[in-house]
């Protein structure tokens, strides 16, 4: 913790590399509350007497990031993808493979960083489309739009009032409901037969899908634990599913 006198010796790099790091802790811990980032953010922004254009009153959390930017660039240092989501080295200008006719349905899940990775591992695999309900986060969630790497800006997405909406939506369009879960009735994840369109249910991180949508499920899958846990972390073993139903489609 610095005192003003301590903070005030330092080099002016490094200065413009502490308030670099202290953007980037505020926009991932407090995403949105634009409030409370002013808050913890002016304190130490008075000790350096900024000018308007360093501060952060009337800043939306887009310029917030820009001014994160200018401490790096002021610091000698480079951008970085946590924060800076903007094209990443290698991306692609347009999918190289048939978009599937698969879409997700999270629903109640908790955790930002979970449901942008859900974003991610849609496009990387070639899913149609994510879709959210409950409490789940909005797509401009600090934490999800950096783990979602700029994916949530071109995956389509929608916000349902109910997943039952949702689901209802997708049978009368021909869609089976698929539950990544395990218990009874669920089948191994090397065993299935892919219907041709599909939208997988991901439940909450404690609590699993809960039993009144799992009755509106036709297929139940679950991945085989090897080691002494019961169960993946709900991003990783999407990410799994979404490998196998990728490798096993049959157009």
């Amino acid at each position: 913790m610095y005192s003003i006198q301590k903070f005030s010796a330092l080099a002016p790099k490094t200065k413009a590399k502490r308030f670099a790091e202290l953007l980037r802790i505020l926009i991932l811990q407090l995403g949105n509350d634009m409030a409370q980032i002013r808050n913890e953010y002016e304190h130490y922004a008075e000790w350096e007497n900024f000018p308007a254009s360093k501060r952060l009153n009337g800043k939306n959390q887009a310029e917030l990031i820009d001014l994160y930017k200018d401490f790096r660039t002021e610091a000698g240092l480079g951008f970085e993808r946590d924060v800076y989501l903007e094209n990443e080295p290698g991306d692609r200008s347009e999918a190289v493979m048939q978009t599937l006719p698969y879409a997700v349905l999270a629903h109640n899940l908790r955790s930002g960083f979970n449901i942008g990775s859900v974003f991610r591992t849609s496009d990387c695999f070639g899913l149609e489309a994510v879709h959210l309900s409950g409490y789940t986060p909005d797509i401009d969630h600090a934490m999800l739009k950096s783990a979602a790497r700029g994916t949530e800006r071109w995956i389509p997405h929608k916000r349902w009032e109910t997943p039952f909406d949702c689901i209802q939506a997708h049978l009368a369009n021909g869609y089976s409901i698929i539950a990544l879960e395990t218990g009874e009735g669920s089948v191994p994840i090397s065993t299935v037969e892919w219907p041709k369109k599909g939208l997988i249910i991901l439940g909450n991180e404690e609590l699993g899908i809960a039993p009144d949508l799992l009755e509106k499920c036709s297929l139940k899958v679950e991945i085989p634990m090897a080691g002494r846990k019961a169960s993946m972390n709900v991003a990783g073993a999407f990410a799994v599913l979404s490998y196998a139903i990728r490798t096993g489609y049959k157009f």
